[in-house]
């Protein structure tokens, strides 16, 4: 394949996931990794992305992520959903019968219903779409948290969802983010509020973990709301560092 055709590809990909890995352009092209390089600093250099550590995120999406960027959680229901599932399977897999587990906003999350829609487990939750989508079938307890309710977000959030966050205590929390990025170590999301909900879910957890897809990486939104280091699990698609991170996991 000539380079000027794998730039294409390779820009495609980018696109499509908002950001591609040195290793995966190696494996999908059958390419050295000096030549993957080369292809991210040609990219880069005709303004199209800018490269992060292990890889290149768009550069239309390395801004920083505020809430007048944010898209509707419903729209968002069905991107990546196969890495989705894939992360959530992996991720559920220490639940058990009787756990207490917090389930975050977001769509990411919705695949551990394949999980827990038949565990006898108390839920707590923010997200009003998941227990739209939980089974009525479902055997144990659910707990909504109270407060502000953002339509657009599907969730409940500020001060009113803090104090009720503050009566329990989770065995394991299942938590998302908007963006990761490993060269700051930290996980951000687009609004203060929201990240105040996540920040006192962290503290409240025997187990924290965070599910992440490609389409966070290598981003920056408005509030950082936890380090990286924090979580004793991170669960993604892929790992955009040659040196994995001794908590990442990918899910394959």
């Amino acid at each position: 394949m000539v380079s000027a055709q794998r730039l294409m590809m390779i820009k495609e990909m980018i696109e499509r996931n908002t950001f591609v890995s040195v290793k995966e352009i190696m494996e999908t092209f059958d390419v050295s990794r000096s030549s993957a390089m080369r292809d991210l600093i040609e990219l880069e250099n005709q303004g199209i992305v800018i490269r992060e550590r292990g890889g290149a995120v768009l550069k239309t999406r390395a801004a920083t992520m505020t809430s007048t960027l944010e898209v509707a959680t419903r729209q968002k229901e069905n991107i990546n959903a196969d890495k989705k599932r894939i992360i959530c399977r992996q991720a559920s897999r220490i639940i058990h019968e009787g756990d207490c587990i917090y389930i975050d906003g977001g769509t990411t999350v919705l695949f551990l219903i394949e999980k827990v829609a038949n565990m006898n487990v108390t839920i707590i939750t923010p997200n009003t779409l998941f227990l739209e989508k939980l089974p009525s079938t479902f055997p144990g307890t659910i707990y909504l948290i109270g407060g502000e309710f953002g339509l657009k977000r599907d969730m409940v959030y500020g001060p009113l969802a803090i104090q009720m966050l503050k009566q329990f205590n989770f065995d394991i929390a299942f938590l998302t983010t908007n963006s990761i990025n490993f060269e700051l170590g930290e996980v951000s999301v687009f609004d203060f509020q929201i990240g105040e909900v996540k920040k006192e879910v962290l503290k409240r957890c025997k187990q924290a973990r965070l599910l992440v897809d490609s389409t966070k990486i290598g981003q920056q939104a408005l509030c950082t709301w936890a380090r990286i280091d924090e979580f004793q699990n991170i669960f993604m698609d892929t790992c955009p560092i040659e040196e994995r991170v001794e908590n990442v996991i990918v899910c394959e």
